[in-house]
């Protein structure tokens, strides 16, 4: 039986990546409340930050593994047990006395910072990849005689500088993201293992609900979970 479209809600806002936010709009002359609390929003990441960031996804994911682990247990519908993680965040944050618009606005400049890092990591490879096929190219320039084979050579050896010249472009990372950037680094270890935590919640969620509602478990038996 197909899953009804309330149970994919909850997997796909588990895993879904953080999505970037619109540009903050200019604030008026003199600046609404509003307006200010998009200017702090946009402020640029700091130490505290990224501890608070890691303490309330830490707890958010705890939460929702005690939760799954508890409608494992009893049996019954999981959707209905296990919260989406947006809503565990929440709680979490509240819990730990961390302003909830300050921890969104840095969840979202988290992930547009990793996200940016992965181009420039796929630009260095790309780049390598096209400077090997500038040298094999401008080897056969080298021995061709054929008039039209060396036109096409230097063309195809064109070709390819101009992309290298456009990746040189943009593969630095602005001033700021680059120190955003090594804040990031200390924690990187823990970001990994967060995102490894909820990747197995997704996937758990995921074979429950197309499971269906179980019955509980019974008593010194181990759990699913427990088994793998």
């Amino acid at each position: 039986m197909r899953p009804p479209a309330a149970s994919w809600c909850l997997i796909g806002a588990l895993a879904a990546l953080p999505s970037a936010c619109q540009a903050p709009p200019e604030p008026a002359s003199p600046p609404t409340p509003a307006a200010a609390d998009e200017q702090a929003d946009a402020a640029p990441l700091t130490a505290p930050d990224v501890r608070d960031y890691l303490a309330v996804r830490s707890k958010a994911l705890q939460q929702m593994e005690g939760a799954l682990a508890d409608a494992e247990a009893r049996g019954g519908d999981v959707v209905g047990r296990v919260q989406e993680l947006s809503v565990a965040e929440r709680d979490a944050a509240r819990s730990l006395g961390v302003d909830w618009r300050r921890f969104t606005a840095v969840r979202e400049q988290i992930g547009r910072l990793l996200t940016a890092q992965r181009q420039r990591q796929d630009q260095r490879l790309l780049t390598a990849e096209l400077a090997r096929a500038r040298q094999d190219l401008e080897t056969q320039l080298q021995v061709a005689r054929d008039p039209a084979s060396r036109q096409f050579l230097e063309a195809q050896v064109k070709a390819i500088e101009a992309q290298l010249e456009k990746l040189d472009e943009t593969s630095g990372a602005e001033p700021s993201q680059a120190a955003e950037m090594r804040l990031l680094e200390s924690a990187r270890a823990e970001i990994a293992t967060l995102q490894g935590r909820q990747d197995r919640l997704t996937r758990r969620l995921q074979e429950l609900i197309e499971r269906g509602p179980s019955a509980p478990a019974t008593p010194g038996a181990p759990t699913p979970a427990a088994s793998q």
